[in-house]
């Protein structure tokens, strides 16, 4: 295990924690957050107990989530919800046949995001009170319930496709494994308390040998843009070395770089994205004369026990507000209101909460939400005090009519939620847009697999016997934590790598975007990884292919690739062969996404392995710096809320082992970019007023439209330094770097520029350039560059300027738009967004995998008048990250925190191109940088330097520091 333990302190607690001398290391806990008949089919894990005989015996599945409803029926409990109802939760619990162990380190009341409810009271029974958890645990091993409500006790062998659409609840991937219930999750909220169950995990009975640890732990939880050092991952590490098979969730996070999070991107772990099957049972409401059809209910209402209402439904008279996002002026005592929906997150003005509230409010019984979409990408949460309910795009259509003619009624009963079957073929094996983009570090890109995740039907917590559908990569995780069950009982001397290699090897279901398999493109590793799981190949395999340079990784990933020269990087793929006979194997690559410019060979292309033994091959990236283009991959949506998205040019795709009539697949990924060498030729001493700087070295100029690489450059007056933070270690508790991630917040450079002296209008800016002294992988989210102002030369900020990206209500990303926001202290309110480094998605800026970024903002944002003679100003820096020192402020990685004093209007340095200003400057072999001097707020701003940033030299050489001049 991890020799350590979970603390819950205040700032000054943890530093005089992290100041005793027998504390080796102190790492900041990030909280987590929660993330079948028709899955088991597509998946071939019905194949596995039909043809196979194996159903997960003797093998023991960890669900670290909210807990279990071991009464359920799917779990061969009572199945009532009195049951239920009855248990003591502050009184020991008994272990059952199914659930046979687990432990509560949470509490009912626990939520590390609640400083009141952050502290864990576990009590002794893990039972669930949320219902996440027991979802989870059903589809991982839950028996299944008949129609009748009574778990299923038949053959397994014997469920046919059509006995499977009987039950009420089909069964778990595994259904004969026996599950531990590890509760980290209050009844709502987040946890710190992931660590803590993955060392259980590994000792249940506490003895202190490892010989007990359990076989699987699912972890359908994540925390999005986390890194692959979180320190999470050093006990997902510690897990698999000592034999648990760690499956993990890839996240909701959606089609953004670098969503995916801890744990699911330990390169270790098993991570797995989410796909749709064709088969999804609904809710549905009634509409007389036309017939049920479906939707969803909303997830808050807490009657459906009883709910049967039959109203005429009225759309709300004001179209200006036919969402129902503002107060609802009109009466609708005893009548459904019907609200229209965006499903696009970037533009939808509220959500459904809102909504309820205002349908409510009005005197509305229910409401009715449109939709455009055949399937879901999200539920929606509606209120407790009415029900909501959202058509399918087709049903929305159906019932238009009626509803324009004033004659739409609807019956809404409790009934109806979860009991309508449909089918929609096409989206079989396509993915979920809320998926998450995976990680993609130079050890591991992510997501490993993908499986079935969408409209899952599993057991309901507190019903007893009945199933409730739920959808998210939380519910694809435990498909494949069952399934490597399987794989586990059918080769029980197979390593935890061997086991996850048989999952990714074998995980040939091609998966496509949009809501038709036909007509979609296929998708890229860093969505679904290899593929779609398949059960039944994964049991059968006899051959297994991994890479050699990053043990438990099994994918190739070559990560960011800097491209100076011409490039060849080497990994290595272990063939293994388990089988009895001697294998040929033919070998390959197929491209998913290609960039002008590179190459993936794999040699040799043929290898002759005997029986137990061993071969490799090679995996060649090759690249050639001029011929490079920034294509993206074809399934990006290149505008996002409203603007040109950031993206990068990924080379990727699976490297296939052909065998005896059977495909394995690995997956291959890396991120090539060319690099420039630019730098300002030496400046002789020099008095003037201007002074020129030359550019020389080599540039980037290749490509069109936003497939362009062009070097580019801009000037600041260099006014911070700050030295490089040690590792944090022995002795070292504050000012330090306690990870790799941490250490692209470390500040090196701060400089500062305006564009007022040319550019008096109301469009003149004020522009921050921040230099790091290591590059970051999740810039605005696991480090985060904030400048704080002081406008009114009073000793206190008026505003703050941070690296952000356009959320929704919720607080999630919805764009991968990178900008400088500006917000007033005073009252929170955002007065400014600019693009950083001045551009958006359309020009390449390198926003991402850099060491330098560039913060603008409009002077008359700030209350300074462009036009007036002179507008001085006092700054700070600091960097705010995921993983600050245990001994420093909270949140803040590092700062340089004396004010720096700069006038926009007067500043000391002013550099143009041509007579121009701007945040960047294209750079070429023929740019002149023209510095235009003034002596007097040099002195008062107290620096003479100017910082150079050449955005597309290689990290550590993007910084330049000159003096013009002399």
């Amino acid at each position: 295990a991890v020799p350590g333990v979970l603390v819950t302190a205040d700032a000054a607690d943890v530093r005089a924690l992290a100041a005793l001398p027998e504390v080796r290391a102190v790492r900041p806990a990030v909280p987590k957050v929660v993330q079948n008949a028709g899955a088991v089919r597509l998946t071939g894990a019905a194949r596995v107990w039909q043809r196979a005989g194996r159903y997960g015996d003797g093998m023991r599945v960890g669900i670290i989530d909210t807990g279990i409803d071991y009464t359920h029926a799917d779990f061969g409990g009572p199945g009532t919800s009195a049951a239920y109802d009855a248990v003591d939760r502050t009184a020991p619990w008994t272990p059952t046949a199914k659930v046979v162990g687990g432990h509560d380190f949470a509490g009912d009341d626990y939520d590390a995001d609640d400083p009141d409810r952050s502290t864990p009271a576990p009590d002794p029974n893990p039972l669930d009170c949320q219902g996440h958890g027991t979802h989870v645990a059903g589809t991982a091993a839950g028996y299944g319930v008949d129609r009748d409500g009574a778990p299923f006790t038949g053959d397994y062998r014997e469920l046919t496709d059509a006995r499977l659409d009987e039950l009420r609840i089909g069964p778990g991937a595994a259904p004969k494994a026996s599950l531990y219930a590890l509760k980290v999750f209050g009844c709502e909220g987040s946890t710190s308390l992931t660590a803590q169950a993955l060392d259980w995990a590994l000792d249940p009975n506490g003895d202190g040998d490892f010989a007990d640890h359990l076989d699987v732990v699912n972890l359908s939880l994540g925390s999005d843009f986390a890194a692959q050092d979180d320190p999470d991952a050093l006990f997902v590490r510690k897990a698999v070395e000592h034999g648990v098979l760690v499956v993990a969730s890839a996240g909701n996070g959606g089609d953004f770089y670098d969503v995916g999070g801890s744990p699911a991107n330990t390169p270790e772990a098993l991570a797995v994205a989410n796909t749709r099957d064709a088969f999804a049972l609904r809710d549905g409401v009634t509409v007389p004369g036309v017939g049920d059809r479906p939707g969803q209910y909303s997830r808050d209402y807490t009657g459906y026990g009883s709910l049967d209402l039959t109203a005429p439904v009225a759309a709300v008279a004001d179209p200006a507000n036919a969402d129902g996002c503002d107060p609802i002026a009109q009466d609708l005592a005893g009548r459904v209101v019907w609200l229209e929906w965006d499903d696009v997150d970037a533009t939808r003005r509220c959500g459904s909460g809102a909504r309820a509230d205002h349908a409510q409010a009005a005197g509305a019984v229910a409401a009715l939400l449109s939709s455009t979409r055949d399937h879901f990408t999200a539920g929606i949460a509606g209120n407790a005090g009415i029900p909501v309910f959202q058509f399918t795009g087709t049903a929305t259509r159906e019932v238009r009519p009626a509803l324009a003619a004033g004659s739409l009624r609807v019956r809404m009963t409790g009934a109806l939620r979860d009991a309508l079957p449909t089918t929609t073929p096409g989206l079989a094996d396509t993915v979920t847009p809320s998926s998450s983009r995976g990680a993609r570090g130079p050890v591991a890109a992510k997501p490993d697999v993908a499986a079935p995740g969408d409209t899952i039907t599993s057991a309901d917590v507190g019903t007893g016997d009945r199933g409730v559908g739920k959808g998210g990569t939380s519910m694809a995780a435990p498909h494949v934590a069952g399934i490597g069950a399987l794989v586990r009982e059918a080769h029980p001397d197979w390593t935890v790598e061997e086991v996850k290699a048989a999952v990714v090897n074998t995980a040939g279901g091609e998966v496509r975007s949009g809501d038709d398999h036909a007509t979609g493109l296929p998708v890229a590793p860093m969505r679904v990884g290899a593929g779609r799981v398949d059960a039944a190949s994964a049991v059968g395999a006899d051959l297994l292919a991994m890479v050699v340079e990053h043990p438990g990784s099994v994918g190739v990933s070559f990560g960011p690739v800097a491209v100076p020269g011409p490039v060849r990087e080497v990994r290595t793929v272990r063939v293994v062969n388990k089988s009895a006979a001697v294998r040929r194997v033919d070998l390959s690559y197929r491209a998913a996404t290609a960039v002008p410019g590179t190459r993936v060979d794999v040699w040799p292309s043929t290898l002759v392995i005997e029986p137990g033994g061993t071969g490799e091959v090679d995996v060649v990236l090759r690249a050639s710096p001029s011929e490079l283009r920034k294509v993206a991959d074809p399934t990006v949506v290149k505008r996002q809320a409203g603007a040109a998205r950031q993206f990068l040019a990924e080379t990727s795709g699976r490297v296939l082992l052909e065998s005896g009539g059977t495909t394995l697949r690995v997956p291959v990924y890396a991120a090539p970019e060319p690099v420039a060498d630019v730098r300002a030729e030496p400046v002789p001493p020099g008095g003037g007023p201007v002074a020129e700087l030359r550019l020389r070295g080599r540039f980037l100029d290749q490509g069109d439209g936003d497939e362009t690489y062009r070097s580019r450059v801009g000037a600041f007056q260099l006014q911070g330094t700050s030295d490089p933070l040690p590792d944090c270690g022995d002795g070292v508790r504050t000012g330090c770097a306690v990870n790799d991630s941490a250490k692209g917040g470390d500040l090196r450079y701060v400089g500062v520029a305006s564009t007022a002296p040319v550019d008096r209008s109301d469009g003149a800016l004020l522009a921050f350039g921040v230099v790091t002294w290591h590059d970051w992988v999740t810039l605005g989210a696991g480090n985060t560059p904030e400048v704080r102002l002081d406008t009114t030369g009073d000793g206190e900020d008026d505003y703050r300027v941070l690296v952000a990206k356009p959320q929704d209500a919720t607080g999630a990303v919805v764009a991968d738009v990178w900008l400088a926001r500006t917000v007033r202290l005073s009252d929170g309110e955002v007065v400014d967004e600019q693009p950083v480094n001045g551009a958006h998605g359309d020009v390449d800026t390198n926003v991402m995998d850099s060491d330098v970024v560039v913060l603008p903002v409009r002077l008359k944002a700030l209350g300074i008048d462009p036009a007036a003679s002179s507008a001085r100003l006092a700054y700070s820096v600091r960097t705010i990250g995921t993983y600050p020192a245990p001994g420093d402020e909270d949140g803040v990685v590092d700062r340089i925190g004396t004010p720096m004093s700069f006038d926009p209007l007067r500043p000391g340095y002013s550099v143009r191109v041509g007579g121009a200003v701007a945040v960047t400057h294209v750079a070429g072999p023929g740019t002149r940088l023209e510095v235009h001097r003034d002596r007097a707020s040099l002195a008062a701003d107290g620096s003479d330097r100017l910082l150079l940033l050449h955005h597309h030299n290689r990290s550590g050489a993007r910084a330049e520091v000159v003096v013009p001049g002399g």
